[in-house]
């Protein structure tokens, strides 16, 4: 029997089949480039949090767009419909987890009856946003993973539990004191110059200038605190700033890779596929002709549910 399901840039682990039901899948992926968009889909009677590492993410949930960057953590509650609808999953490292809210009067994991009730009340008041400054959290979830490697013949049933109360008491901790601000002032001076002058040439000494500190010290900063390098997030950006031309404009492709900064529309078209999954044009054509889908939600749960969006040719 099969727990942990790995490939190149994605591990996850069912815990039910090493007798932990109550905790269905814990999950990362590292992804180089855009995978397909994950669908609309719904968890009935389990929680799911995200935590991303590295890089950007949009999640929609229900009727609101959430945009993560490093370190943000959204967490949904059962029934709640979400995914990253028509936006792909994109570059970057990302770690999830679903456990399952028990019965009235049952416990979860090896927290008392009175404990577990305490704490699902806490994770069905939260509102539905983002939680700032979250990364702490990546070392229990590698810490969960690694203890799953091991299992079930090197450590006892007692390890993987207390990994997994860790994690969720954690999670918990974290919901109570998140950071409203995600950015020191510095770097969200350096933010606003940038994509006020995203079609430039813009430097990573001139950004370190205008956040008014050392170049090496800028770099290893904006990296930690916005998930991705100064020159990954301008062609980010770029391409954010692409995408809405391409879907509310019918200016040529060319025109909009040479107004944004490209060198040529070939650079353009690079960078766009590497960031989105697919071509310019392929995309301005999906926002044309691909109307809202009036089907239900994909409900599951585990390490072998994974709704994503089926490409085209």
């Amino acid at each position: 029997m099969n727990t942990v399901l790995s490939g190149e840039a994605r591990t996850v682990v069912g815990f039910a089949q090493l007798g932990f039901p109550e905790v269905p899948l814990v999950g990362r992926y590292t992804y180089a480039r855009a995978h397909p968009p994950l669908k609309q889909h719904v968890h009935r009677n389990a929680f799911e949090a995200c935590v991303l590492q590295h890089g950007t993410q949009a999640y929609t949930v229900g009727e609101s767009r959430f945009d993560l960057s490093a370190g943000d953590m959204i967490i949904t509650k059962p029934g709640d419909i979400h995914g990253t609808d028509t936006e792909p999953e994109n570059r970057g490292r990302l770690y999830w987890v679903q456990f399952i809210r028990p019965a009235p009067g049952h416990r979860f994991l090896d927290l008392s009856v009175a404990e577990t009730r305490q704490l699902f009340e806490r994770f069905s008041g939260l509102s539905t946003c983002l939680y700032h400054q979250c990364a702490a959290l990546v070392p229990t979830f590698e810490q969960v993973l690694a203890v799953a490697a091991d299992a079930p013949t090197l450590l006892p049933k007692a390890h993987i539990r207390n990994a997994l109360v860790r994690l969720v008491l954690e999670l918990a901790e974290l919901t109570s004191h998140t950071a409203q601000t995600q950015c020191s002032s510095d770097i969200r001076r350096a933010l606003g110059h940038l994509e006020a002058h995203c079609a430039c040439h813009v430097s990573v000494a001139s950004l370190a200038r205008v956040a008014g500190i050392s170049e090496s010290h800028f770099k290893a900063k904006f990296r930690r605190e916005v998930g991705m390098t100064p020159m990954e997030y301008l062609l980010w950006y770029r391409t954010e700033q692409a995408k809405r031309l391409l879907r509310n404009t019918d200016r040529p492709v060319t025109s909009i890779a040479i107004d944004l900064g490209f060198a040529t529309s070939q650079h353009f078209a690079t960078v766009f596929k590497r960031l989105t999954d697919c071509t310019p044009r392929a995309f301005r054509a999906t926002c044309l002709t691909q109307p809202k889908t009036l089907q239900p939600p994909a409900a599951g749960i585990g390490p072998r549910f994974h709704p994503v969006a089926v490409q085209g040719p």
